[in-house]
């Protein structure tokens, strides 16, 4: 079984060793060839496992923000069949016929990938690879389509439905707001979610998207909200009814106002 690392450079890009990485005998850029100057060095890299580990010590790859960014793949296939694969799989399409890069190199969207795909786009992604491990979010070994047996034939873009456009939408916000709860807002001390309190957050982005509200100042105090009340600002039948006094109005900033009041009260 051949061993390689998956690394998200934009991720990476202020690691130490960095230029080493990149350098190092046949390392990948997965984006290389698209026309985008910056794509070579915010996309995805591939890199033999062993002269990567040669070049950096120990569970740093664990701790973060390296492990947002990093994964290990195991496969029967060789580099170039491997690397072909999975610049074949660099977009996505959607129901409407939009099409995005799929940014499988980052663990947060992998690990929104797992929760969203089907076994067979899972195996569409996967295609040789027999095993795909990263640390999620938590730090929590995971292994993306556990379960999925590796088929190496060719395999198309993946399209999502309807359905899963939304859930992924859905984690990409949840995604956005956490990591403002964790680093952008004062006082936040750069203190991670727990599990639990993540949940709050997805159940939040659930709430804010049902009732339409916005913009995204407003999301990320509902958001702080929920997780310092445990999730039960969201049922609290005062702030229904003061969401309910500001359907028509859209004035959704109100909601910010009397924050004490908001939390206890719902008021």
């Amino acid at each position: 079984m051949n061993e390689f690392v998956l690394l998200d450079a934009a991720i990476w890009r202020d690691f130490r060793e960095f230029d080493a990485l990149m350098h190092m005998a046949n390392a990948t850029p997965l984006y290389a060839d698209l026309p985008s100057p910056n794509a070579k060095q915010l996309g995805p890299w591939l890199l033999d496992a062993d002269t990567f580990c040669a070049c950096v010590a120990g569970d740093e790859p664990r701790a973060l923000p390296w492990r947002f960014g990093f994964s290990r793949l195991s496969t029967e296939e060789g580099w170039p069949s491997l690397a072909m694969h999975l610049e074949s799989q660099r977009g996505v399409a959607m129901a409407d016929g939009d099409c995005y890069y799929l940014r499988y190199a980052d663990t947060r969207a992998l690990d929104g990938l797992e929760r969203a795909l089907t076994d067979e786009q899972k195996q569409q992604l996967k295609g040789p690879i027999a095993h795909w491990h990263y640390v999620d979010r938590f730090g929590q070994e995971r292994e993306f389509g556990a379960g999925v047996s590796a088929d190496p034939r060719h395999h198309a873009e993946i399209v999502l439905s309807a359905e899963q456009s939304d859930r992924l939408l859905e984690q990409e916000l949840a995604g956005t707001l956490a990591e403002y709860l964790e680093t952008g807002r004062e006082g936040s001390d750069q203190c991670r979610l727990s599990a639990v309190q993540y949940g709050h957050v997805e159940a939040s982005v659930a709430f804010l998207l049902h009732h339409g509200i916005e913009p995204l100042d407003v999301q990320r105090h509902v958001a702080a909200v929920a997780v310092e009340t445990d999730g039960a600002v969201l049922t609290n039948a005062g702030f229904l009814a003061r969401i309910d006094s500001l359907r028509i109005s859209q004035r959704w900033h109100e909601l910010m106002t009397r924050r004490g009041d908001s939390i206890n009260s719902g008021a």
